[in-house]
């Protein structure tokens, strides 16, 4: 990686996503200097820059991924596929598992497995995955982050039993005789960090594994390379403790933080963010403290979501909430007397209803910061518009509905033909975010933009109305300049403006000039953070990197 004191690139240039094109741009110590003609670029240089001639290739600003877990997504990525995908039968996925422990030795992990996705159509259990091991540790991750599925070696060394009682915010999956089956949902996933791991008790699902810092470091690398390919500038990491603050900061102080990171602090934090005097965001422009994330109910992929109105496989399963009456309101008022904004999860429309019911008491307060709330999954039309008219900052996924709306429409009928509103947010004058939650969802803008233009399920089902749908560059927008502004940075990124940092992708096809089906199919070739570039796709078996990307002498 080369940064370059003044460069001009030159091509098809999106400057703030939408339609509007100019000729090139000029970089100087990283930022955008000039947006306009060749020549006007040219004329605001201080030198004799280098320039990147890109032709009819296609310049956008670098995505913001406004809500991810990019540590979970790499460790993620070095455990056994079990997603329907690599194993579309339990039986798969138990031979699967015994291929990894054959091949090392220690737990046996997994990722990926959703219940509705499997021949099976049935949660793992730990009988599934005795049959792997009963000795060693098998642990597997539902695909919702949100629950994961131990064997009995798994459950006696933790000491649970029938005996054992469901945490608040969560719960332990149950034979019919009461025994433990091994699934831990929600909080529950708190026991398994071990005595002396991260503990964050009814404050999220509890994903933050033991493992050592060197393993860390390589599971950031590995997420930072993925989003770098896929166009990824700066994300959100929607859940962060201790672990991921300490991998995040031996990483940037070794100069291999490439990303910009925005971290959201788990809110079992909020009493040492107090004792620290924290007063708002803390950090640089590369890596801060930007807001403490809460949790009001569970997942829609795992049906923990509370709603209304219950799941139609069970009519006494509602969903559940992470806190008892008050305890989130309390929570909420101490991270906004920190000048932080608060991002809290709420997928079901009962979840949804507390939290905007909280803040409209809280804003009588007068302190008005940019709260969030993280998927807003399920919201009635009515609170649709209270979010608006609260302005509050709806953090979308809209992946989940070409990857889960098929289970998702099982689960919930026909309330799932509106989940993830965005042309409803819109309408009602609400910012439209769009993010993926990788690792639930692969990083991938792209694919993003068009499930929010077509909302089609993988099996082919649009769900709702065109009223719900966004348009193409609503869509990038929304994984552009309106994400950054989602974490008030729209000043910085999510634009090529001149003032903002020069971090962009270069695309081999222009979006608007192709078929929204071929959207996704679009390739990044190269992205640059700050003028640094970061990545560069390998060239096809046909062509040669010169051939495809005319690239100055020097600007590697």
């Amino acid at each position: 990686m080369t940064a370059v004191t003044e460069l001009i690139v030159s091509g098809r240039i999106r400057p703030s996503g939408s339609e509007r094109l100019v000729e090139a741009i000029l970089v100087r110590d990283g930022r955008i200097a000039a947006a306009g003609s060749l020549h006007d670029c040219r004329a605001h240089a201080f030198t004799t820059p280098e320039e990147l001639e890109l032709g009819e290739l296609t310049v956008l600003p670098g995505f913001v991924d406004a809500h991810c877990h990019p540590l979970m997504h790499g460790q993620f990525a070095s455990w056994t596929d079990c997603s329907w995908t690599a194993a579309p039968s339990i039986d798969d996925v138990v031979e699967r598992l015994r291929g990894r422990g054959a091949a090392q030795p220690g737990a046996i992990r997994g990722r990926g497995f959703h219940h509705g996705n499997v021949a099976d159509q049935r949660m793992l259990n730990r009988h599934d995955l005795d049959r792997v091991s009963t000795e060693r540790e098998v642990l597997v991750f539902h695909s919702s982050g949100h629950g994961a599925i131990a064997n009995s070696a798994v459950l006696r060394a933790l000491g649970i039993t029938a005996e054992t009682a469901d945490p608040e915010g969560g719960h332990l999956g149950r034979d019919a005789d009461g025994a433990p089956d091994g699934t831990f949902w929600d909080a529950a996933a708190d026991w398994l960090t071990g005595v002396a791991g991260v503990k964050i008790g009814n404050n999220g699902p509890n994903f933050h594994l033991s493992d050592d810092a060197a393993e860390l470091g390589a599971q950031l690398a590995a997420a930072q390379r993925e989003l770098h390919s896929v166009g990824v500038t700066s994300v959100v990491d929607a859940q962060v403790t201790s672990r991921e603050l300490g991998t995040y900061l031996r990483a940037r102080d070794r100069g291999e933080l490439t990303l910009r990171a925005e971290l959201l602090v788990i809110s079992s934090l909020i009493e040492q963010l107090e004792q620290l005097g924290v007063a708002g965001r803390l950090g640089d422009e590369q890596l801060a403290i930007a807001g403490v994330k809460l949790y009001s109910d569970g997942a829609l992929t795992a049906a923990t979501a509370r709603f209304s109105s219950p799941y139609c496989c069970d009519p006494s399963d509602f969903g559940y909430l992470y806190h008892p009456d008050g305890e989130l309101e309390d929570m909420i008022e101490r991270v906004t007397a920190l000048g932080l904004p608060s991002a809290t999860h709420a997928q079901g429309d009962a979840a949804i209803g507390l939290v905007l019911d909280i803040h409209e008491r809280l804003q009588a307060g007068g302190r008005r910061l940019r709260h969030r709330i993280e998927h807003f999954g399920g919201p009635s039309e009515a609170q649709v518009r209270r979010a608006a008219e609260l302005e509050l900052w709806p953090i979308t996924q809209p992946q989940y509905l070409t990857r889960y709306g098929d289970e998702l429409l099982e689960a919930l009928g026909d309330r799932a033909e509106r989940l993830t509103p965005l042309g409803e947010i819109r309408d009602a004058g609400a910012p439209v975010v769009l993010s993926s939650d990788a690792p639930v969802c692969p990083p991938g803008p792209l694919e993003a933009v068009h499930a929010a233009v077509t909302r089609r399920t993988a099996g082919g089902r649009v769900l709702g109305g065109p009223e719900l749908q966004l348009a193409l560059a609503e869509a990038i927008l929304g994984h552009t300049a309106t994400a950054a502004a989602s974490i008030s940075r729209e000043h910085a990124v999510g634009s090529l403006e001149p003032g903002r940092f020069a971090d962009f992708v270069v695309l081999d096809r222009d979006p608007y000039l192709v078929g929204i089906d071929e959207v996704p199919a679009i390739r990044v070739l190269q992205t640059w953070v700050g003028g640094t570039q970061v990545y560069e796709a390998e060239p096809r078996p046909d062509e040669t990197t010169d051939e495809r990307l005319p690239l100055a002498e020097g600007a590697r």
